[in-house]
């Protein structure tokens, strides 16, 4: 018999321990933040983490809120831009009011959220917060095709029953996404970029990762 993929409320502990020990490296393309992002935007960066990109984008002078169910990264971003406001998500619920932002990025979000209804409740709650015609720039994690990975997704699917969510020698649980599936999780954004890019993983493995930037068609 499977087990239950965790909530995001039971990795918890492992992102805090992970808010000193581990660094984050997917960019925003200053090509995508100039050809997309309206100036003085004001940007949510939802699953923050250690605040490094909420500080860039403020720094540049857009008006970034962060949130992450982590305290441990909470507390690392606040560090980090001070200038910003940041508010702890719990229960996939985002503490502002309809419409606010122009801009929200998800950097990885996807991928440390291994479950399907919490990812759809992520982003029914970032179609919420977002404007009309609001923006999601998204950087997260395809199935791979590498042997050290496929024998991951197979260990996963064994335990968990969904391909592509895997164990992390240190406790932690993570997914990479079919294309497919990711594509129906973000019905109602028009796709605007689509395209894959390499990265540096947070555990130093090289890998390939997806970009995307979609509209909201806001009803």
């Amino acid at each position: 018999m499977t087990e239950a993929i965790p909530r995001a409320s039971q990795l918890v502990q492992f992102w805090d321990n992970s808010a000193t020990s581990r660094e984050f490296r997917h960019p925003v393309p200053q090509a995508v933040i100039n050809g997309y992002f309206p100036p003085k935007a004001k940007i949510l960066d939802i699953g923050c983490g250690q605040g490094r990109l909420t500080k860039k984008l403020s720094d540049m002078g857009f008006a970034v809120s962060g949130t992450d169910t982590s305290t441990g990264m909470l507390a690392q971003a606040q560090k980090s831009a001070p200038e910003c406001d940041f508010c702890r998500c719990q229960n996939n619920q985002l503490p502002w009011e309809n419409d606010v932002f122009d801009v929200a990025i998800a950097i990885t979000l996807f991928t440390s959220v291994p479950s399907d209804k919490e990812q759809r409740q992520i982003i029914s709650e970032l179609k919420r917060v977002l404007k009309h015609d609001g923006l999601l720039f998204i950087s997260d994690m395809p199935l791979q095709w590498t042997h050290r990975y496929l024998e991951r997704y197979q260990r996963g699917a064994k335990r968990y029953g969904q391909y592509g969510v895997f164990d992390l020698a240190d406790g932690g649980v993570v997914r990479h996404h079919d294309l497919g599936y990711f594509m129906q999780l973000l019905d109602g954004f028009t796709p605007l970029v689509l395209e894959t890019h390499p990265i540096v993983t947070m555990n130093g493995n090289s890998a390939q990762a997806i970009r995307y930037v979609g509209k909201l068609d806001k009803k």
